[in-house]
């Protein structure tokens, strides 16, 4: 839930392991810490003639994508796309359309008008009521299911943020 993440960040930074050579995992975790999550504190300037004992003023920033904008806890209970990139399925069809890389423009033409009769045909489907059958995968369905599980056991107070957070790193693959 949005109300977690920092709890989960915390979570993250107390269970990262530490030694020689794991600098770069550090840096990727403040990174996303910064950038997500809580954002950086910089150093407010003081004037070049001021010779005061004043203590140094910080200025909290708020991360550059706060996790408002990219939380899907809500998303994920309710069964629905978590991708905020509505364009995604179109590039992968139109891609699978053109067949290659770099295509002729007589092969790029053929494929905008296999793509347009695709979309005149699902707006006529639409039209009578038959929306179109969304395939998808078994596996990328058993994710869902599995993803939904955790959160619904976080949301009814079954696991708590670290037991879910284990539990998706044994689940999700790069």
């Amino acid at each position: 839930p949005l109300a977690q993440v920092q709890e989960g960040m915390e979570f993250v930074r107390a269970s990262m392991p530490t030694g020689d050579g794991l600098d770069a995992l550090a840096d990727l975790v403040d990174y996303f810490d910064t950038t997500y999550v809580t954002g950086s504190v910089r150093r407010v300037q003081r004037p070049a003639n001021d010779n005061t004992t004043q203590p140094l003023r910080v200025r909290r920033i708020p991360p550059l994508y706060p996790p408002a904008l990219w939380n899907t806890f809500d998303i994920t209970l309710a069964g629905t796309d978590r991708t905020n990139n509505l364009c995604e399925s179109w590039n992968n069809a139109f891609a699978s359309l053109v067949g290659h890389h770099h295509p002729s423009l007589w092969t790029l033409v053929e494929a905008l008008q296999q793509d347009e009769a695709l979309a005149v045909t699902a707006i006529l489907q639409e039209a009578r009521g038959q929306p179109p059958v969304k395939r998808i995968k078994r596996s990328t369905h058993q994710l869902q299911s599995r993803l939904q599980t955790l959160c619904g056991d976080l949301r009814d107070g079954k696991k708590t943020v670290e037991e879910v957070l284990r539990g998706m790193g044994h689940i999700i693959r790069f």
